[in-house]
C-alpha cells in the first residue's frame, strides 16, 4: 500500500510542481513520461520478483497477464506522454502555441484520468481472489469497472481534444502565412 500511495503522490506532486513554477505544456508531458517510465520500470521488477518467490511454493498464482500488461500499459502511457510533449515542444519552438493554459487543461484532464484507469489494478491483481465465472466476483468491483470505464472515456475525450487543438495550432501557424 505504500508503494501505491508513494507513487500516486509522484505521479501527482511532480507535475504540480511543474505546473506552479510556470513551466511551458511540453515540461509537463515529459516530467510524466520520466514518471511513467520509471513506475513501469519498477512496477516490472517489484512484482518479477514478488511473483517469483510465489512461483516456489504456489505456482498458481503466477500471475503473468498482470506483469506483461501492467508494465506495458505504463510503458505505452509513458511513450505516449513523450511524443505529445515532442508534439507541443516542437509548437513552442516553432511559435506555434495558440493556447497554451488550454493545453495544460488537457494535460491534467489526460493525466488524472489515466491515473484513475491504473490506479486500481494492483488490488485486482494479486488482492482479490479470480473466480471463473463473472457472477463470483464481488459486487465492489463493479464499481472499479465503472471507473476504469469513465476514466478511459474521459482519457480518450482529453486526448481527441488535445490532438485536435495541436493540429489547429499547427494548421493556423501555417496558413496564416
Amino acid at each position: 500500500m505504500v508503494y501505491f500511495i508513494s507513487f500516486l503522490f509522484v505521479l501527482v506532486f511532480a507535475p504540480l510542481v511543474a505546473h506552479i513554477r510556470g513551466s511551458n505544456p511540453a515540461s509537463l508531458f515529459f516530467v510524466v513520461a520520466a514518471i511513467y517510465a520509471m513506475i513501469g520500470t519498477l512496477n516490472f521488477a517489484y512484482s518479477d520478483i514478488l511473483l517469483g518467490h510465489f512461483t516456489e511454493t504456489e505456482p498458481e498464482d503466477h500471475d503473468t497477464y498482470y506483469v506483461v500488461s501492467h508494465a506495458h500499459y505504463l510503458g505505452s502511457i509513458g511513450i505516449l506522454m513523450a511524443v505529445l510533449g515532442a508534439i507541443t515542444w516542437a509548437q513552442t519552438q516553432v511559435g506555434a502555441m495558440r493556447y497554451p493554459a488550454l493545453t495544460k487543461g488537457f494535460f491534467w484532464v489526460l493525466h488524472i484520468a489515466l491515473i484513475g484507469s491504473t490506479a486500481y489494478q494492483r488490488v485486482l491483481a494479486f488482492n482479490l481472489e479470480k473466480p471463473h465465472r463473472y457472477s463470483n466476483y464481488a459486487v465492489f468491483t463493479e464499481t472499479y469497472g465503472l471507473i476504469s470505464f469513465l476514466s478511459g472515456f474521459l482519457a480518450s475525450a482529453a486526448l481527441l481534444g488535445l490532438l485536435c487543438l495541436l493540429l489547429w495550432s499547427f494548421a493556423a501557424k501555417w496558413l496564416v502565412r
